[in-house]
């Protein structure tokens, strides 16, 4: 007898930075746990699907606007706070509706899982002939700041990080009852790594421009004591930062020093470490929380990340570094003093390793 076939999920995601397409495989993996393989997570980015070329082309311009023109991403973050989301006039340069259409229409899925919201509101808008699914659910990846896009998707739960996005969530609408607080969908790793007894060093995320990177790295170099271990991972910004970080580490003669690019040993690295520096971005501020590592955010883009650099701070696990130069001195001060030691037994309370678990029970439940 042939065995019964496996429900198919899908995880749909946008690679418009990376806390979306972070949070969908990280679920998508908790669904495969959790069920014991009783269902198959399909994890797709429509966008890219759907117009391969545009799409690239629209991420290029996230990029350059949240690194070169902050300012103009913030205006048009905060312009669309009123938009009409249902409207959809312009997909028709993308075809996202085409796309997502034929793809339920092959799939039919019973359960949809957003980590990117705007797909959510296709759904109502489908071709009668076309399944709806009967349960959707949207993981928040942003924290506090929490655009409206997020919150007016049309779908049965929602997943926030923490209590303060909760209240926004309700603010904006949603009832308590449907929305559920787990945290973010981090790595499964980090539940199976708990930080170590010892941790020393820092753990810096160059990921933001090269001006700002050489910036906040001539600090730390010029600044850290000597005997602080420095780990610096440039993650997909390898190629572009390899030549720039390898002069300024040449140039300081610092000999404790690792660096890494695109590494899978993210949940190790902070494991045992002391601190972290990093941008504001979702996915690694909540990697922080899940692997109870204090952080000093040197990098907010306007808008969706300024609720995370602002869920560090009231919760007192990490503080920002207004600017980059100064970033090593912050943390000379922060190292040298009882700062770390109040960050860390903050940290050690708001832990939390199990987002995409807690979302993933939550969704077969529901399934």
């Amino acid at each position: 007898m042939a065995a019964p076939s496996r429900e198919t999920i899908l995880v749909l995601t946008a690679g418009f930075g990376e806390g979306h397409n972070t949070a969908a495989k990280n679920i998508a993996s908790a669904l495969k746990q959790e069920s014991g393989g009783s269902v198959e997570p399909l994890v797709l980015d429509p966008f890219t699907a759907a117009a391969p070329n545009l799409s690239a082309f629209m991420k290029w311009g996230y990029r350059t606007m949240t690194n070169r023109m902050p300012g103009l991403w913030n205006w048009l973050y905060q312009s669309t706070q009123q938009g009409n989301f249902g409207n959809h006039v312009w997909d028709r340069f993308v075809g996202l509706m085409h796309w997502l259409e034929e793809k339920f229409a092959e799939t039919k899925p019973h359960t949809v899982v957003m980590t990117y919201p705007l797909y959510a509101a296709f759904i109502p808008r489908f071709n009668p002939a076309v399944p709806r699914p009967k349960r959707v659910y949207v993981a928040v990846t942003d924290s506090i700041t929490i655009h409206p896009i997020w919150t007016q998707a049309p779908a049965h739960r929602w997943f926030v990080t923490d209590d303060h996005s909760l209240e926004v969530a309700r603010r904006q609408g949603l009832a308590a009852e449907r929305c559920s607080v787990t945290g973010f969908a981090t790595s499964l790793q980090f539940a199976a790594t708990p930080p170590q007894r010892e941790r020393r060093g820092v753990l810096y995320f160059a990921t933001t421009s090269n001006s700002h990177v050489k910036q906040t790295l001539t600090g730390l170099l010029r600044d850290l004591p000597p005997e602080v271990p420095l780990t610096i991972v440039t993650g997909r910004s390898e190629d572009r930062l390899r030549s720039l970080i390898a002069r300024l580490l040449h140039a300081s003669r610092r000999e404790n020093v690792e660096l890494h690019g695109w590494c899978g040993t993210v949940p190790d690295l902070m494991s045992r470490h002391a601190l972290c520096l990093t941008k504001a971005g979702g996915a690694t501020v909540h990697e922080c929380f899940a692997a109870g590592i204090p952080a000093v955010i040197n990098y907010v883009i306007p808008g969706q990340e300024e609720g995370n650099a602002m869920l560090m701070e009231r919760t007192g696990c990490g503080c920002r570094s207004e600017e980059p130069a100064q970033s090593g001195a912050l943390i000379r001060e922060i190292l040298t003093g009882d700062a770390l030691a109040r960050m860390t037994a903050s940290m050690h309370t708001h832990r939390c390793p199990n987002g995409a678990v807690e979302m993933a029970r939550a969704i077969l439940a529901g399934a």
